[in-house]
């Protein structure tokens, strides 16, 4: 429904289009941020006010006032403030006001951390601006890219400011005395973008702080800066381990911003994107729209030019100057359409946007914060346009959408006791240098006693201390981004193609699987020893596959229980046996099915990791096959609307399920991500929305936009949305019948 009072050219032109209906617009109106401290009344030195009054800023923001003053006071802060609020301004001030006042302090005084290179150059221009120009202070950035020459200066006269990112931090604590000399007088550890050290990445990331600390003449001052974070007091304890301020800015400065859900009817959702492109680019609205795949963003541009529109591709696999142009592009207005990958979602400067276009609803709400938060930052009305598809999570906002644009900020998932992220950074803390035996906790010493037992490291009376096969193990380990094992992919000349990580890779890379890199596709030959041989389809196939498989919980390891809806839930350690033993081929637009496949082996990968097990009780009046139905779909639903309450991409969860009730759903990422203990605690309303999912469709017995998953190991059988409504009605609405005919003794055949 258009609200009466929107009137202009875009959605006029939307309304005329009849291949597509506008489901939802919500309009935000402009918050205005509230303000602080005059500059000439502000705390900081008289120096640095007389630089922000010759530069016309006159006044803070009282959340920049607050920042200056709590890391003034050397508090340990996370500052919380939309896109294009002056976050930087708020921590970079009092940080330039101390090293000023402290000039003789050798080395590097401040460590600016980004997630990613890109991010770290594009943000040293404008921190340039301040420490630099106005300053004569020195910042520079350090990452793999950075020439020997240029590193090695670096090395010798340490710049006041270094920006970085966590994976050159942990590969230079292990292998470089120069780094670990050069950052002993770090009094500042700032990590901007906060809000993407979740999961493995974001315990891999504690570890690397907690290493770097140890390097350090005195315990640092912490410093977050996000746009969006639901739980920023417990991601400070888990991530810097202490207590932190929290500071947030209200309102932003941007004006009216329409928010507009739209379905395709009558053409694919990849023709609407790029069709909805070329009307604001018409419009004279400066626009990206973005995509979860390379292939995706390529498909666009490639269609784009059929409807002469001018879009460029920003992707990860470009060369960085290629990005670098693209953005300057965009920014200057000599460009007005870019089709992205998330490598435009974090903070790069590109200047402000009239809209932004979301080929699906993202998979967590701070990415969606994080894409759209350039939009209308002149004052400008501004759209943002999201597409929706035939899937559980469209079909759920389609009908409710105000639980999307009013739910809380997504809570980040550090799980710090990850055996596989302990097992790597206990070698590389003894690699820094030796560790003290009390430095480690009751965990991490049984940790390090089984690499003892592995010869990774050797324990002397106070010492552990890394042996040369504990270096070696640790070589081949050095990706922060990912914990499991790597499968190579290879051609049939041996060239390298590129790597995948397990157990997705024995999904997505048995034989007669199709696969798609780096705008190719190619068929897989042969799948043996963690390698995989592909063989390039030189024409073009509009196939694809999904694998057969069953997931098998071998043993589960209670840590915690509670009780929702008097069904028991456990939350604890399991492992898990994936077994592929075939493959289905279809249509790649259509998903419709061309053949199935049996392999002439299976495929078997065994993997530790942390998850939950709901005891659902079963049905005595049903058959075997109807509880199996009941509960797989319940499990497929639970991991869909997961996405809506914890942030759980696609991938994140997977599920099993059996007969009898017992219904698994882990981390799949090797150790365990934290994810599932937040779904634990979070049970009950994913519960309810499960239920309002499967109320809510009108199909007979289930489809693909209430219980079908893209990632099912049984083709989207052994389903059924009539009787996991019956369950779920049961468990929400009666809980106090169903200990009646709850069962303890796990049978039948799992179901994934």
């Amino acid at each position: 429904m258009i609200p009466m009072e929107i009137d202009d050219r875009l959605f006029k032109t939307l309304i005329k289009d009849e291949a597509h209906k506008i489901v939802h617009v919500y309009s935000e109106s402009p918050k205005i941020p509230e303000l602080g401290d005059y500059v000439k009344d502000a705390t900081l030195s008289d120096s640095i006010k007389s630089v922000l009054l010759k530069r016309g800023i006159e006044r803070f923001f009282k959340f920049q006032q607050e920042s200056i003053d709590a890391i003034r006071r050397g508090e340990d802060t996370i500052i919380i403030a939309s896109t294009g609020m002056g976050k930087t301004e708020a921590f970079l001030l009092p940080i330039i006001e101390d090293i000023l006042e402290h000039p003789h302090i050798p080395g590097v005084r401040a460590l600016l951390i980004y997630p990613t290179k890109a991010l770290a150059r594009d943000q040293l221009l404008r921190i340039n601006e301040l420490c630099s120009i106005a300053f004569g202070m020195r910042a520079l950035t350090l990452d793999g890219d950075t020439p020997e020459a240029l590193r090695k200066r670096i090395y010798e006269y340490p710049p006041q400011i270094l920006l970085t990112n966590p994976d050159m931090i942990h590969y230079s604590l292990v292998y470089s005395p120069s780094f670990r000399k050069i950052i002993s007088n770090v009094k500042y550890i700032v990590l901007d973008d906060l809000h993407v050290y979740t999961g493995v990445f974001g315990a891999q990331v504690a570890y690397v702080l907690r290493r770097l600390e140890r390097h350090l003449k005195s315990p640092p001052q912490y410093i977050g800066a996000t746009a969006t974070l639901g739980n920023p007091e417990e991601t400070g304890r888990k991530l810097f381990r202490r207590d932190v301020r929290v500071i947030r800015a209200l309102g932003g400065r941007r004006g009216t911003v329409y928010h507009i859900f739209i379905k395709p009817v009558t053409r694919p959702k990849l023709v609407e994107a790029v069709l909805l492109t070329k009307t604001c680019v018409d419009l004279g609205l400066k626009t990206i729209v973005f995509a979860d795949s390379h292939r995706m963003v390529e498909l666009m541009v490639r269609l784009g030019k059929k409807y002469s529109l001018d879009m460029r591709v920003h992707r990860a696999g470009l060369a960085p100057e290629e990005r670098t142009l693209v953005e300057k592009l965009l920014k200057s207005g000599k460009i007005c359409a870019v089709a992205a990958t998330p490598t435009l979602e974090l903070g790069i400067d590109i200047g402000d946007l009239d809209c932004v276009i979301l080929t699906s609803i993202p998979s967590t709400y701070s990415k969606y914060i994080q894409r759209t938060g350039r939009c209308g930052r002149r004052g400008q009305t501004s759209y943002i346009l999201t597409i929706l598809g035939d899937d559980p999570i469209s079909q759920y906002y389609e009908l409710y959408p105000k639980d999307f644009f009013f739910q809380e900020d997504d809570y980040l998932a550090i799980d710090l006791q990850n055996p596989e992220v302990t097992k790597i950074h206990i070698i590389s803390m003894a690699k820094d240098r030796s560790i003290r035996i009390d430095e480690l906790s009751e965990f991490e010493r049984q940790i390090a006693e089984e690499l003892v037992q592995y010869n990774l490291l050797r324990k002397t009376k106070n010492y552990y201390m890394v042996t040369r096969k504990g270096s070696l193990y640790l070589r081949d380990r050095m990706n922060l981004r990912s914990i499991g094992e790597r499968v190579l992919i290879f051609d049939r000349r041996g060239r390298f193609i590129g790597s995948r990580e397990m157990p997705m890779a024995l999904k997505e890379l048995h034989p007669g699987a199709i696969y798609f890199h780096g705008g190719r596709t190619y068929i897989v030959i042969e799948f043996e020893k963690r390698n995989a041989i592909v063989e390039e389809l030189k024409e073009d196939i509009d196939l694809m596959t999904t694998p057969l498989y069953f997931s098998e919980p071998e043993y589960f390891k209670e840590i915690s229980s509670r009780k929702v809806y008097n069904l028991k839930v456990s939350y604890g350690e399991l492992s898990v046996m994936d077994i592929v033993y075939g493959y289905v081929m279809k249509e790649l637009w259509s998903g419709r099915t061309v053949s199935e496949n049996l392999l002439k082996e299976e495929l078997r990968y065994r993997f530790r990791t942390k998850g939950i097990l709901i005891q659902v009780p079963f049905n005595p009046e049903w058959s075997s096959m109807s509880n199996a139905k009941a509960f797989h779909t319940i499990e497929h639903v639970v991991i869909s609307v997961s996405r809506t309450i914890i942030g759980a991409s696609h991938t994140d969860l997977g599920g099993v399920s059996y007969p009898s009730g017992h219904i698994y759903i882990y981390d799949t990422s090797q150790g365990g991500s934290g994810l599932s203990l937040l779904l634990m605690n979070r049970l009950e309303i994913v519960l309810k929305r499960a239920l309002n999912l499967l109320m809510a469709c009108k199909c007979i017995d289930g489809c693909p936009r209430c219980i079908y998953s893209p990632y099912c190991g049984n083709n989207n059988e052994i389903l059924s949305r009539r009787l996991a409504l019956e369950v779920l009605r049961e468990i929400i609405h009666s809980p106090g019948k169903l200990k009646l005919y709850a069962s303890e003794e796990r049978t039948g055949r799992p179901i994934a």
